[in-house]
């Protein structure tokens, strides 16, 4: 049963720390708690993380002050890094980790290998409501890292359902809720559900043609003026977001919230220095979530210029690497610098022999072939004119600068670390479900409709199952008279606490016409599971891995949607053990971004600076989701070892889904992640 909130218990002050600099400061500044990685599998891989031996002392050191250590693994997993993960756990479990954040499914079915280690729902799991937080409690969570975007009217009603609740104080706000953004995978392949995001957001854009600006540029929250609020709620965890941020910043942010919490300065005081932590990132702060007006939130709300490119501490970027060689004497200089590291040496200037030699492109795809996904090679200057090098020259430092870009050579997959038996069976392949018997090159055999184009949809395109979006029991019993056994009623992704009555409503009219419900989040899920409802996991719940498919059909859901930003090999991998019936999205304009800081959707069509998307943003409920303008089309394309259920085409963006449901292949349309890795 729920527990009853604690309104006296001061909330633990819990501290970011992308390296060893960062973790000791907060250790000394009083920080009760510190989250971190090990620089792989977590959601904060552009920070420098922890060699394991490293961290193994650095929680020794923690512990002896009391301070808990939270560590993440928080990033949606592919198939073959579900081992390191299950080492991960172990090395964890050993080492005293305190608890470990997750978001993926898959480590649903491996965490109660290791019962010495809490598990922390994370943000990029996306809950926000009370439901939420009751199926977090359902799954087994000791806590919930709630969305980001919530008002404290939201909160109150989370906090008492079970597990202890952690919101975001200090730091960096996406423009995106988290765990809803695949906005850099569309353009690049580097995905934020990954760790990797290049913060597009921050860009400058130019709406119908007009001026470039900055409209996503997002402000730095602080909750410093709503402390006592938070308190009397019986928040457990007070989360100051910073991995990417200096020692220095991790000091003041402790300090401060050290401060807020015992009372010893006033509102106005603690804003004024909340304001100089924002001041490191070049950004202004704001509390409008907290307040529930979201007015203000992004930079140009207020006819301000556009913030400046952030100076640092900005989140989810990938690391990136620059390079650059300079003459000094007879010799090179080689400046090397990845994140926070750099690094230089000097080599020979050798004599290289035509037709034996490296020109300076050559050099940098030889450092690119080395390069982790996780590196993004920014800068390759040569200010030598025209360097060439011999080939084994070429080759040995190209392999010096790929090991500055990652030089962890004892990383988890290095140490000799038991995995338990029961997480071996978690992970033991299984053979693919029967029902996955379609491949791209057949007609896709199911449409996803928005509520306004179903009906007309249904009665030009017959036979076919329609997936059509309700937040209303009206809603659900218009559409189903219209469609009958045809309709799947999907949840949205996205519930706040506002709208639980009326798709609990929803569910319970579905539930007696026996009609399936596509849930697209735990809230979601949680409340079709009170109804009693027949379940299946939408995109939503897209996932890139097998035992992440098979972790939600175990948890009622019928069929399972792979994420439509997965890449070749990954989808691969996932359908030759998917034991689960599994959908494929094989044509749509993807949710790229969905939002709150923008309360009515704007009537534009936007473009980056660079002219690589086109985005229009599309009122969607109570949130604004941000699409590109032309669909991704993998439609009769030859993928062996490619099989699915259902292969679902998503209309619910489109201009004519009649006619895009008629439509021949896009032969020049883009394709998300095929035929590139997803970083």
């Amino acid at each position: 049963m729920p527990n009853a909130p604690s309104l006296t218990r001061t909330p633990e002050i819990l501290a970011p720390a992308g390296g060893k600099a960062a973790f000791l400061a907060a250790v000394a500044a009083g920080a009760n708690a510190i989250y971190l990685g090990l620089g792989e599998l977590d959601a904060r891989r552009g920070a420098d993380g922890f060699e394991p031996a490293e961290l193994a002392e650095l929680i020794k050191q923690a512990h002896a002050s009391n301070v808990r250590i939270h560590l993440t693994l928080n990033i949606q997993l592919a198939g073959r890094e579900l081992g390191r993960a299950a080492r991960t756990l172990a090395w964890a479990e050993q080492h005293g980790v305190d608890a470990v954040l997750i978001s993926d499914p898959a480590l649903l079915d491996l965490l109660p290998a290791y019962p010495r280690l809490q598990m922390h729902w994370s943000t990029q799991a996306g809950v926000s409501s009370s439901a939420g937080v009751r199926a977090a409690h359902t799954l087994g969570a000791q806590r919930v890292v709630l969305a980001r975007e919530m008002s404290l009217a939201e909160i109150a009603p989370c906090v008492g359902q079970g597990p202890e609740i952690e919101v975001f104080a200090q730091g960096a706000l996406c423009f995106s809720l988290s765990g809803r953004c695949t906005m850099t995978s569309w353009v690049g392949g580097r995905s934020g559900s990954r760790g990797t995001c290049t913060s597009i957001c921050r860009v400058n854009w130019s709406c119908n043609g007009g001026d470039h600006a900055r409209p996503l540029d997002m402000k730095d929250n602080s909750a410093v003026r709503v402390l006592p609020q938070l308190i009397q709620l019986g928040v457990a965890s007070l989360k100051i977001e910073g991995r990417l941020k200096t020692a220095d910043w991790v000091t003041h942010a402790v300090t401060l919230y050290r401060r807020g919490t015992a009372g010893l300065a006033t509102a106005d005081e603690l804003w004024a220095e909340a304001e100089k932590l924002g001041a490191y990132s070049g950004r202004d702060m704001t509390d409008a979530y907290f307040s529930g007006g979201r007015v203000g939130l992004v930079h140009p709300d207020e006819g301000r210029a556009a913030s400046p490119i952030p100076v640092g501490g900005d989140q989810d970027v990938a690391h990136d690497l620059r390079v650059s060689c300079t003459p000094e004497g007879s010799g090179l200089r080689w400046d090397v610098s990845c994140g926070s590291r750099s690094e230089s040496f000097t080599t020979n200037r050798p004599t290289a022999h035509p037709g034996r030699d490296v020109l300076w492109d050559g050099l940098r795809v030889r450092v690119s072939e080395l390069l982790s996904a996780d590196v993004a090679l920014v800068a390759f200057d040569d200010h030598c004119a025209g360097l060439r090098l011999p080939r084994r020259t070429a080759n040995d430092i190209a392999a010096r600068i790929a090991q500055i870009a990652k030089p962890r050579e004892q990383g988890i997959d290095k140490r000799k670390l038991t995995i338990p038996d029961a997480a071996r069976a978690t992970l033991a392949p299984r053979q693919p479900h029967a029902a996955n018997q379609l491949t791209l090159r057949q007609a896709p055999n199911r449409a996803r409709v928005d509520l306004v184009n179903a009906a007309a949809f249904a009665k030009a395109i017959p036979t076919i199952a329609i997936v059509v979006e309700v937040r209303t029991a009206t809603e659900f019993e218009r559409i189903h008279a219209a469609l009958g056994t045809r309709l799947i009623a999907a949840l949205p992704p996205v519930i706040y606490e506002e709208q639980i009555a009326a798709l609990a409503a929803a569910c319970a009219a579905a539930v007696r016409a026996n009609c399936e419900i596509e849930a697209n989040g735990w809230d979601g899920w949680q409340l079709a599971r009170e109804a009693g409802a027949r379940l299946s996991a939408g995109p939503g719940f897209a996932v890139i891995n097998a035992p992440a498919a098979w972790a939600m059909h175990t948890r009622g859901c019928a069929t399972v949607h792979v994420s439509s930003e997965i890449d070749g090999e990954k989808l691969g991998d996932l359908c030759a053990a998917a034991a689960t019936p599994i959908v494929l999205q094989v044509f749509g304009r993807p949710a790229l971004m969905t939002t709150r800081a923008w309360t009515k959707a704007p009537g534009w069509t936007m473009e980056d600076a660079r002219a690589s998307i086109r985005i229009a943003p599309r009122q969607e409920g109570p949130v604004v989701v941000l699409r590109p303008a032309d669909p991704f089309d993998w439609r009769g394309l030859e993928l062996p070892g490619v099989r699915a259920a259902h292969l679902e085409m998503d209309l619910s963006a489109s201009p004519d889904p009649v006619a895009e449901w008629r439509s021949p292949r896009l032969a020049a349309a883009q394709r998300f992640n095929l035929g590139r890795e997803l970083a």
